[in-house]
């Protein structure tokens, strides 16, 4: 690729997890305390520093399901930042409101599975997991899936595929 010259806007960052210090105006889950730093005006100025123009913030686990800090970076900075927020599988179809809520008023872009949140002893591919993933493809929002638990087992690829083909 000698010649090509790559402009600073065809730039977009990976994937940043952010969290904020401040536990008085976004308190942590309990349980999900951190010491480390790393907030969003942090990651902007890495960002000047390294000629990237945007990034995907993913909701961190630190404060669960509520998205306000990650909500608030996206209101403050829509130009510079996507969110993807947590799928919540708890029982009662709330994560379904939760999704749509986030989507269609907070704008957010994708959805991240973590088999961590998912209850004890059932998979991500459970009636609450195809819900969440139905409803993020009606509206049309991309879905991560967090596999450091486990190996990605067969029945996550039959999963995929099935969902895929429809």
């Amino acid at each position: 690729m000698s010649g090509h010259h790559q402009k600073r806007s065809d730039i977009l960052g990976g994937v940043f997890i952010a969290w904020m210090l401040n536990a008085k105006e976004y308190p942590y889950f309990p349980g999900q305390e951190t010491t480390l730093i790393g907030s969003s005006d942090d990651l902007l100025k890495s960002m000047e520093e390294a000629g990237v123009d945007g990034a995907l913030i993913v909701q961190p686990i630190n404060y669960m399901f509520d998205h306000s800090y990650v909500t608030s970076v996206l209101q403050k900075h829509p130009d510079k930042f996507l969110g993807c927020f947590l799928a919540d599988p708890s029982d009662g179809g709330n994560g379904i409101a939760k999704l749509e809520h986030l989507v269609t008023k907070e704008g957010y872009k994708a959805m991240r599975f973590n088999p961590y949140l998912w209850p004890p002893n059932e998979k991500m591919n459970n009636e609450i997991g195809r819900k969440l993933f139905a409803k993020a493809g009606e509206l049309g929002i991309a879905v991560g899936f967090m596999c450091f638990k486990v190996q990605i087992e067969p029945y996550m690829i039959f999963f995929f595929q099935e969902k895929c083909v429809e």
